[in-house]
Formats: structure tokens, sequence, C-alpha cells
């Protein structure tokens, strides 16, 4: 059965890996009020031998401390909150990172820009530098292991090997202590890392390999070698990268150490150096493979860490062949990539593309496939510069009224087959600037129509009120107060008229379960039942609103289950006329925040409602606030709905009912 809470303080919330070595969990800290997150590693020896256990206690310890350091004395590399034994098991308790791992952002949103990984390479090798001036060598970098934090987009270096290496000590046959696994994970490790002698260069070439996967989205078991020099060629998945970033990467996953870059400040240097820009890429030997299918159509997740439990120190560690998977970004087809020119080498006598609208022989960079919103926009006119002649049916009435469709699916084929082009980079923005062209032409087109009736409305509006004697009333009508179980409570009326919110006076709960500062002269009302907390206060008007929902729940949900609950408690207007939900917004002290709106309609006369809902969970309670106005004063009142909404305290260990 799963432990629930470690060392009497961390509350698992969930596993969030499992290995040779141990586990690791996502907790909280119940000894803090915040109630902190944390991540925490649990390590196991590989041998339970108590003269062994002695060497391991004191290695994890020195261990701690430099991740301690390290964490301290840099803001991209997790903090070290704790570490301790129980029960034959090491722990580790850090700072959670929150944010998507660089493997995530690939499989979600396809492979990165060069800038893009520019900023990324750049980053980490700046961390590196700190790193290795420590005399610590990393071992583990991988995508698993960068995250990009969402605070502030900086990635962060995660899971240093040298711990779990500590956990593989055993006595060689000299009687000295010695370690029993290897570190690293194959494709992304150098071959003399897996022999078990790692050195500076080592994470700089697990580095380089990353980057790679970050602009082909190709895993290294992908990539093809040179069987005479054991290089890796990739450059035929990543046609649009600049030379001089091809180069950094290819020194930096040189076979031999030697012919790499010995520090990462050596590669900083060649990173920002004007000098590579001189630098002509090799011709890569015409490699002769097959793409096989892949066994994971869902994408390709890398091997586990290499280890050996057995107990005996290895004499040569065999790098783990793992099976090929296929690019997300490329479903396979009659591309060759032995017979592509690279756009750098690429000069005005040097053309790529051509040969037939229809030539099923011309090869089709995976990257540029896809969907054509230029063409499906503008057919008619697009068909004239991209030379696909078939796409001038466009023109023709009745016939033409597929076009669009199939010129947006199969534009981007067709017009690399039709014409010769300078390099792909040059038919990317030839497409773009249709894609542009067309999305001014109907922005324009738009604000038009939207002009065009908007004078329509006004000149209606102005011709009714010539023939009434009497100004009209704006009623409006605001939705049923919902509640957790989504029942309506009742429903409120009142004319549209504006909301005015004064002096604010505080309101404490009979129970003291919460209080929150709330405009004088607003009508507080109680809908409270034997399950739920359900008070709001309604202004004159009746158009805006103060709404606070408690209730008790056995188990402690995360962000997302909270985020759920929220979004059901909202759609309980979804019926309402323009009803608009945002997407959730996570805020600093754990809760989300929505913001929504609809219209409020009575009669003939209506108007907007715009309402942000927070939720929260605190001990056994979950709270839910929701803030109305009319959206016509939201920036006006603004600043003191905000003051409202900060006042706003929950106390989880208050009773329900007295």
């Amino acid at each position: 059965m799963l432990q629930t809470i470690i060392n009497n303080r961390y509350k698992i919330v969930k596993v969030l890996g499992e290995g040779g070595f141990g586990k690791t969990f996502l907790t909280e800290d119940t000894h803090l009020p915040s109630g902190r997150r944390c991540v925490i590693k649990q390590l196991k020896p590989v041998t339970e031998n108590p003269q062994i256990y002695k060497m391991v206690q004191d290695r994890f310890q020195r261990e701690a401390a430099i991740l301690e350091d390290l964490g301290n004395s840099n803001n991209r590399i997790p903090n070290l909150y704790a570490y301790f034994a129980e029960q034959g098991q090491f722990y580790l308790v850090q700072e959670y990172i929150e944010g998507k791992t660089l493997t995530e952002k690939v499989h979600t949103e396809g492979v990165m820009s060069e800038s893009a990984v520019r900023e990324i390479l750049k980053s980490l090798l700046y961390v590196l530098n700190f790193v290795h001036s420590r005399h610590i060598i990393h071992r583990d970098i991988k995508p698993d292991n960068i995250i990009l934090r969402d605070a502030d987009n900086i990635p962060v270096l995660i899971d240093f090997g040298a711990v779990r290496e500590s956990m593989g000590t055993i006595v060689n046959s000299q009687g000295n202590p010695t370690s029993s696994i290897v570190i690293g994970t194959p494709g992304f490790m150098p071959p003399e890392q897996a022999a078990g002698r790692p050195v500076y260069s080592s994470d700089l070439y697990s580095l380089a390999i990353t980057m790679i996967y970050l602009l082909t989205g190709r895993m290294p078991q992908e990539l093809q070698t040179d069987s005479r020099t054991g290089e890796i060629m990739w450059h035929q998945y990543a046609m649009n990268v600049s030379p001089s970033l091809r180069m950094v990467l290819d020194k930096a996953i040189a076979y031999h150490p030697g012919d790499r870059y010995p520090t990462a400040k050596d590669m900083i240097d060649a990173l920002q150096s004007p000098a590579v820009n001189n630098y002509v890429a090799p011709t890569e030997p015409s490699p002769q493979y097959n793409t096989p299918a892949s066994p994971n159509p869902g994408g390709y997740s890398p091997p586990p860490t290499v280890i050996n439990p057995g107990g005996q120190p290895p004499q040569h560690i065999q790098p783990v062949v793992a099976p090929l998977g296929s690019n997300p970004n490329w479903s396979g087809g009659s591309y060759n990539p032995q017979q592509y020119v690279s756009p750098a080498a690429t000069t005005n006598s040097a053309w790529l593309g051509g040969g037939g609208t229809f030539n099923t022989n011309v090869p089709v960079p995976p990257e540029i496939q896809g969907w054509n919103w230029g063409a499906f926009l503008m057919s008619p006119l697009w068909s004239i510069t991209n030379q696909v002649w078939i796409g001038l049916l466009s023109w023709v009435p009745y016939v033409g009224i597929p076009m669009p469709f199939i010129l947006g699916a199969k534009g981007n084929t067709w017009a690399w087959r039709s014409r010769q082009w300078r390099s792909i980079e040059d038919f990317k923005a030839h497409q773009r600037a249709w894609t542009k062209a067309a999305i001014i032409l109907y922005s324009c087109l738009g604000a038009l129509g939207v002009l065009i009736v908007a004078l329509a409305f006004i000149g209606a509006s102005i011709s009714e009120q010539e023939d009434s004697d009497t100004p009209v009333a704006t009623p409006t009508q605001l939705s049923p107060t919902p509640s957790p179980t989504f029942s309506p409570s009742g429903t409120t009326t009142g004319n549209f008229r504006p909301v005015v919110i004064g002096n604010l006076q505080t309101y404490t709960h009979d129970t003291g379960l919460f209080s929150i500062d709330v405009p004088q002269g607003w009508n507080r009302r109680d809908n409270s039942n034997a399950n739920e907390v359900i008070i709001y206060w309604l202004d004159p008007t009746e158009n805006g609103l103060i709404q606070v929902n408690v209730f008790n729940t056995e188990n402690t949900p995360n962000q997302e289950e909270l985020t759920d609950i929220l979004k059901r408690f909202i759609n309980k207007f979804e019926s309402e006329p323009d009803f608009r939900m945002d997407q959730p917004v996570r805020q600093n002290d754990g809760s989300v925040r929505i913001t929504w709106s609809y219209t409020a309609k009575s009669g003939n006369a209506s108007g907007s409602l715009t309402a942000n809902s927070f939720i929260k969970s605190q001990g056994d309670k979950i709270s839910i606030d929701s803030y109305i106005v009319p959206s016509e004063q939201y920036k006006e009142l603004l600043p003191t709905v905000n003051q409202i909404i900060a006042s706003y305290k929950l106390n989880a260990s208050a009773p329900l009912k007295k």
C-alpha cells in the first residue's frame, strides 16, 4: 500500500516517477501554513550490507551538501530544502519547479525555432559553467531533466546524477568503495560516459544532443551515424538551422572528447563569435535507410537510466539500443533526405523544388507540409504567383467552391513542386506573405462590416428616440446564484443603472469561517444550507454582486481538479446570452481565477456583465468567491474590486455552522 505521509510531515500528492533507484513524489509540507509543494526523491541503496550502508550515508550527506550549495547559488537549479534517512532509504526534499519539460514542450507544440533554441542553449551553458566551476558533472542532461519554468520561461536544470551514483556504492575486490552503476541516458550520454569515465565535455555533448532534439523533433536513436567516424548526422532534419549554430552543435557532439569544447565557457564564446558566420557545413555521406513505423505513435520516451544492480562493477557498459520512434512532425512518404541541398549552401544557381505540380518524385520537406492559410483565403490570386494552375478553377462559378479547401490542404506540396525556390526559408516567407495579406484584407472587410452595422444601429437608435416621448428604462436580470451542487437559489432583477462602490466595511462570518471587506449599503443575503455556506451582497441597483461559497471536502484536490470544479460552477451560466469564459489563470497564492461574462436581458433592454471567480483549497475546505459588475464599468471599478478581492481571508479551521 502506498504511504501517504513521509517523515510525519510531507503529504504525498502523487507519484511523479519510479525507477531502479526508487521513487519521486510531489508532496505538500504540512508543517508550513502555505502547504508548500515539494519534490521528494526516495533513494534506495543497491545493497543492504551495514558496512556499505554507512559509506552510502556518508556519500549521500556530502552530495546533499553539494546540491544545497548549487541551489542556493543559482536560481536555475532547484533549492534543496531538506534531506534525511528513514527505514534504510534516503530522501531529498527539493523545490518544486512548475512548468513543462522540454520533452512535453516538443510533444505539445512541435519543434522549436532556432532563436528559441539559442536562448535555451545559452542559458543552460551559463548554468553548466557555474556547475563545472564547483567540480561537478551533471551526467544526465536530457529533455526530461530541463523544465521551462512557468513563472519566467527560464530553463531549470534538475536531477543531478551524483546522489544516485552514491546509492550504487559497493566494495571492490581490493576492499575499496566504488560505484556499481553508470549514470546517464542512452543516446544522450557520450561513449566515455557510458564506459564510466565522464568529463566536463560529456555534459556539453548531452546538452547539444538535447538542442538537436528541440530542432528536429527526433530522439538520438532516430538519427543515423557515420559508420567511419561515429559522427551523428542530423542536418537533413533541420534544414533551416544557420551554419553558425550547426557548427557549434557539431563540435559539441564530436565522438572523441578531445574534439569537443573543453568547457562551457568555450562553447558560449563560440556561440557568440562572429567567426562562425564564415563556416561552411561539411558534406555528409548519403545514408541509406528506411524509417520504421513508430512503436509509440504518441511520441518517444527516453529509455530509463542505465543501472547495474547486480553489485559488481562493470568492466564495460554497452549502450542500450532503444527502438526507433517516428518523427512526430512527419507522417512519412517519399521524402528522401539525400536529395536535399542545404539552404546554407544554396546560391542563385542552386534552386529547390520544381518539377511539376503532381510530380510525386519531387521530395517535399516535412517542415513545410501542413495547412496553407494564404491558399485557403486567397486561392484565386495565390494560385497565380505560386504557379499552381489548377487553382485557377477558383474563378469558375460553382466549380470553384471546393477549391479553397483543396488548396488549403495541398497548397504547400503543390507550390513546392510547381516552381523553384531559393531555399526552404524563401518558400516559407512567400507563404507567410500571402497569409498576412489575407489577414489584412479580411480584417479590413470585417472592420468595414462592423462599421456599417454600427452606423445602422446608431441610426435606428436615433430614430427610436425621436419617436419616443419618454425615456426607456434598461432593466437587467442577474442569473441564478449557483452553488457547487449547481442548483439555482433564486434570481434578482433590477434596472441597468451604474453600480456605486463607496466606503468598505469588514464582514466576518458568524463562525469566523471567512472575512471580507464589502461596500456599505449593499444588501447581504444568506442562502446557506447544511452542507455549504452561500452568502452574497447585491448593490442597490442589483447589477453588482459579491458572493462567497465555502464547503467541505474529504480529499485535497490539485490545481487541475480545482479548475474543473470552478468551470462546472461557472458553466451554470452557460445558457445565458453571449456567455464567454476565458482560460484559467493560476494565482501566486495557489488559487485559480477565471474571468467570464454574459449578457443579462430584461424585455428589449440588455447589458453585459463581467465576472471574476476564484477557487482555492485550504485544509478540508474549498472556497469560491465571485465578483460581478457591469462590463462598461469594469475598468472604472477594477481598482476597488481588486481591493475587495485582496481582503478576502478564509479560516479553514472554523466550522461551517455554529
